[in-house]
């Protein structure tokens, strides 16, 4: 788990807002440490009237404080002796969430809906905070009058590659944190068999015609994923684990194991400097399509 100080939850008044800061902090309070509470009313650019724009101001202000203290209220009711903290801000919202979420352990927003992440939350200011934040960030769906964490497993891809590895290190110390079991998937297509397979995958059919033995592939797939997962199997007993090795492209499969899952855990590699470019295909389709809870794992020791 990301060695942060502190877990920082985005809030917007909305009730999918405040499930967030709920699941939030009973994570915070397995971790034992404190939540910090993120609001942000951006002062306007420019009026023409100073009288105007300073009682704009004031009202934003006014119902920033609000917002933070009804969170704190909701909080307070699931975990009374929560450390918190409350941040108000006057810039933009993915610029006050990626200032508190730096040395954090992590950073929520809530979305709601599938993909369509909430209010001020909308749009490029989720995609900005998942592609810039120094932390794990958690984009939050589920019941704010049940918000969990549950007893479901957490589901993570594996494909063998440094970022998918450093997922699942995540995903594995947070599930033996949380008490719950992981589904590890691993998922091959044609293109992909074909252009890896091993000689004993394939047979000749005629001079020219190649065909694959994917009964073989499947065995070969199903082993590599279990070599893959064995160090992790001995690091964290405690964590049953189901592997599920499958023909299908990774979003595809992914999306199908989240169905009995409360969350994925996916990986994304390095922070680049093109918001709409940074995010991976299998990334981008689970934050846009998944209705569970979705933590993207961000390899910062790699460039984009």
């Amino acid at each position: 788990m990301n060695a942060g100080t502190h877990i920082v939850v985005g809030l917007d008044g909305s009730d999918t807002s405040l499930g967030a800061a709920k699941w939030a902090v009973a994570v915070a309070e397995k971790l034992g440490q404190p939540l910090h509470l993120v609001h942000s009313a951006p002062s306007p650019a420019h009026a023409s009237d100073d009288d105007l724009s300073q009682q704009l101001i004031d009202s934003l202000a006014a119902e920033g404080a609000e917002v933070l203290s009804s969170a704190v209220a909701a909080v307070r009711e699931c975990a009374p002796d929560s450390r918190l903290m409350t941040v108000l801000g006057d810039e933009p919202a993915a610029t006050a969430l990626l200032t508190a979420a730096k040395g954090a352990t992590m950073v929520v927003l809530g979305a709601t809906g599938r993909g369509t992440v909430e209010r001020w939350l909308l749009g490029s200011t989720a995609v900005r905070v998942v592609n810039h934040a120094e932390c794990p960030v958690v984009v939050w769906r589920g019941d704010p009058a049940d918000p969990g964490p549950d007893t479901g497993p957490f589901v993570v891809g594996l494909d063998g590659s440094v970022t998918s590895t450093a997922a699942a290190e995540f995903a594995f110390t947070f599930a033996d944190l949380l008490g719950v079991p992981i589904t590890a998937v691993r998922s091959w297509t044609d293109e992909y068999a074909i252009g890896a397979a091993r000689p004993e995958t394939l047979r000749q059919s005629g001079p020219t015609s190649l065909l694959v033995d994917w009964d073989a592939v499947a065995r070969t797939e199903e082993t590599r994923l279990t070599e893959i997962l064995a160090p992790f199997r001995r690091r964290f007993p405690d964590v049953p684990v189901d592997a599920v090795s499958a023909r299908g492209s990774a979003p595809r499969e992914l999306l199908r194991a989240l169905d009995d899952a409360q969350l994925a855990v996916v990986g994304s590699r390095g922070r680049g400097r093109i918001a709409a470019a940074l995010l991976g295909s299998t990334s981008q389709n689970l934050l846009h399509r998944a209705d569970r809870t979705v933590i993207v794992y961000r390899d910062t020791g790699e460039v984009s």
